[in-house]
């Protein structure tokens, strides 16, 4: 079976470990430290705080701009439940938009009905590896989170992805475009909230009873993730290179193709057939190859909300399908993948 995703993981990785346990100081330490400046001087932030994971990420981020029960948040119905879950932990309301039908991306258009006084932020994730329009949402003047769990090494408008709005949140899970395992970040310019983020992820050595947490990186997971940064470029350029194989491949099959403004890239390589694709992941799987809906579930839809207030996520639902699109492919796996999907789309 070729996988949805598969991590890029080689003898560096491997080095980088040892040298680790070697070290006998695997929890939070310099690997940390190194993987934080070095990941603010590739984002051009002033400062990188290194957590746990992506949820970690997005739930310090909605606590350190002191979003709480007052507050809405607003985020789009069509991503995953992390977002909805690091709202519901710090207690406010998500309030759900459509996407864009073509970017699948949030919009100030489908934002904008949704604006009130109590919006503390807006969750603005870069679907599939495709950047939001951010200037016009930057402009509404509400604190911004750019969620880059599929966007790390993109670029908006020359500037990289999750360095444009108050906070940039990421993701080291093991599907991701960079992979330690586990682990995420939180980047951004504000130092006032650089240090509250560093206050909240580590609660030892405190002198109140404020709520802290265990949200630390270890040094184990830093040391992978460092030399997978390293590699960041080389894995982008494959991913183009394979977008660019795949788009020339499926052009003459009836279903809609994802389109890539400069600076975007294939996270996900996300097909739509107006004919739906009922019956298409369980036709790919016996073909020995793992293509999936790019979101298990809209959000709106867990609440049971009407599909008709959502209609552009109401029809990506049904009509998109991701493919098998990574660095680690091979090329007889890339033969396979296009071939089984011109017969079958």
């Amino acid at each position: 079976m070729i996988p949805h995703s598969r991590p890029s993981l080689g003898k560096e990785e491997e080095s980088a470990v040892i040298r680790v346990i070697r070290s006998g100081h695997l929890a939070q330490g310099r690997e940390v430290a190194a993987l934080e400046e070095e990941l603010a001087a590739r984002l051009g932030a002033a400062y990188v705080v290194a957590v746990s994971s992506g949820s970690a990420a997005l739930h310090l981020a909605l606590l350190s701009l002191g979003i709480g029960a007052q507050h809405q948040v607003i985020l789009p119905s069509y991503v995953c439940s992390a977002l909805l879950h690091a709202i519901q932990h710090v207690g406010a309301a998500p309030c759900l938009v459509d996407i864009d039908p073509d970017s699948l991306n949030i919009s100030v258009d489908t934002v904008s009905p949704h604006l009130s006084e109590s919006v503390g932020a807006i969750l603005v994730p870069h679907m599939f590896g495709c950047c939001a329009d951010l200037d016009p949402l930057l402009g509404l003047n509400i604190p911004l989170i750019e969620d880059c769990a599929m966007s790390l090494g993109a670029s908006c408008k020359g500037k990289p992805a999750g360095s444009l709005g108050t906070l940039g949140v990421f993701s080291f899970y093991a599907t991701k475009v960079l992979c330690g395992g586990e682990g995420g970040a939180v980047a951004t310019n504000d130092k006032g909230l650089r240090d509250h983020l560093i206050d909240l992820r580590d609660y030892d050595g405190r002198d109140n009873a404020r709520a802290r947490y265990n949200y630390k990186l270890t040094d184990l997971q830093a040391a992978i993730i460092r030399v997978q940064l390293k590699k960041l470029d080389l894995f982008i350029e494959k991913r183009r290179m394979l977008g660019k194989t795949y788009t020339g491949a499926l052009s003459d099959t009836d279903v809609r193709l994802p389109v890539y403004e400069p600076g975007d890239f294939p996270f996900r390589y996300v097909v739509r057939n107006p004919k739906g694709m009922k019956g298409l992941e369980a036709r790919f799987e016996r073909a020995g190859i793992s293509a999936s809906k790019p979101v298990h579930l809209p959000l709106h839809q867990l609440f049971e909300l009407p599909d008709a207030a959502f209609p552009n996520t109401a029809n990506a639902q049904t009509t998109a399908l991701s493919l098998p699109l990574y660095p680690a492919l091979s090329n007889a796996e890339v033969d396979l993948i296009l071939e089984t999907a011109r017969e079958l789309l």
